[in-house]
């Protein structure tokens, strides 16, 4: 059992002299449990020897070093237990450490140990505020000092005590200062790696973001045309010519050349679905739009009105162009030989656009001129005032 209890007091001392040791806290917390990691382990090593060094002539002090060197391996125990209390354990530190410094400094009377302490908390003063160059006089101080000891240059009344104690208390402010560096130098590579990689992960979304916006772009104009287009035909749909038409109108009234609507029925169709099914009755239409649109001019939109009935709506159009617009279309229509169907005739009504007429009213006198068409037996073109 007791083995078994001194081997656990030695992992515990031992695990802490990692530099950096593997935890799983955040890392704002992290940090912190390494640096007091090492701050207790040090701290407890040398209460423990100085505490030794001074049990023969100074007791008292032995003791204070023997129980601030036991508390420090007590709070390196609570650190790693309650990591979540790491201010609190902080805080308890930092004044049990003060108390300590205090109790040394007054109660070691007659020795350079005071002197020592004073010399040690000015460097550590002058490294707090940013200047290194404290602590490396410091460390040159007590290198003459030691030297001068040795070799007797200059007589001094320091004891050799006196001069361990200095050493000891600079060894262990060198090795809390240079953790110290350490675990600041590692923090700030690893929030300077964070930013990297945030950098990186901003410039990934950004370019996702930008990719999905394109596809959205894409997309909205997909849906904006397709709501606008005959599936079948690719031609514009009826809901697109009204609104065009509606937008449109307005300006008509003030030109000399009005515009002219072509409304197209292919003869005979009804008989084409019976006869050859709805399949090529589709491909017939399909046809018959993809040579309208062929010959139709840039300006002119075509549509698919309903079922078989197709529109060319020619602006700035009289009626004599487009009588002629309409009879080259039927003329290339009847030229198409459609497999499986054979050769396909339309009929066609031509109208102008007065000014005030609806789209109801134009498409009346081009219905008008189209059953005219179909009257005078069917692949012809009849045009209505």
């Amino acid at each position: 059992m007791l083995k078994k209890w001194i081997g656990k007091v030695f992992v515990v001392m031992w695990r802490p002299l990692k530099l950096f040791p593997e935890l799983t806290e955040a890392d704002n917390v992290r940090y912190k449990v390494i640096f007091l990691n090492n701050v207790f382990t040090f701290a407890g090593i040398v209460s423990l020897t100085m505490s030794v060094i001074r049990w023969e002539k100074q007791p008292f002090l032995g003791i204070i070093d023997l129980i601030f060197g036991c508390l420090a391996f007590v709070l390196l125990g609570v650190l790693h237990r309650y990591k979540k209390n790491i201010e609190l354990i902080s805080s308890i530190a930092l004044w049990l450490c003060f108390v300590q410094f205090l109790t040394v400094f007054f109660l070691a009377t007659g020795s350079h140990s005071r002197s020592a302490l004073l010399l040690l908390i000015l460097a550590a003063a002058f490294y707090l505020k940013g200047r290194v160059t404290g602590y490396y006089m410091l460390a040159i101080l007590l290198a003459l000092v030691a030297g001068n000891h040795m070799i007797q240059v200059f007589p001094s009344d320091d004891s050799n005590l006196d001069i361990l104690s200095l050493g000891f208390y600079l060894l262990a402010q060198f090795f809390i200062i240079r953790n110290y560096e350490c675990l600041r130098e590692s923090q700030t590579n690893h929030l300077k790696a964070l930013n990297v990689d945030l950098e990186a992960l901003v410039k990934q979304r950004t370019d996702q973001l930008a990719v999905a916006n394109t596809a959205l772009e894409f997309e909205k104009e997909n849906f904006k045309r397709l709501s606008i287009t005959d599936h079948l035909t690719g031609l514009s749909n009826r809901h697109h010519f009204e609104m065009v038409f509606a937008e449109h109108t307005p300006a008509t009234t003030r030109r000399k050349i009005t515009d002219a609507l072509i409304l197209i029925d292919i003869d005979y169709f009804k008989k084409i679905n019976d006869t050859h099914g709805h399949v090529l009755g589709d491909a017939v239409i399909k046809a018959v739009a993809t040579c309208i649109k062929k010959n139709s001019r840039i300006s002119d939109i075509t549509v698919r009105w309903g079922g078989d009935e197709l529109i060319i709506y020619a602006p700035r159009t009289t009626l004599k162009q487009a009588t002629q617009l309409a009879e080259k279309v039927r003329h290339q229509i009847n030229s198409l030989h459609i497999p499986g169907v054979g050769s396909i005739s339309i009929s066609a009504g031509v109208a102008v656009l007065h000014q005030g007429d609806t789209l109801s009213q134009l498409l009346q006198r081009a219905d008008l001129a189209l059953y005219e068409a179909k009257q005078a037996g069917r692949n012809s073109v009849s045009a209505s005032n």
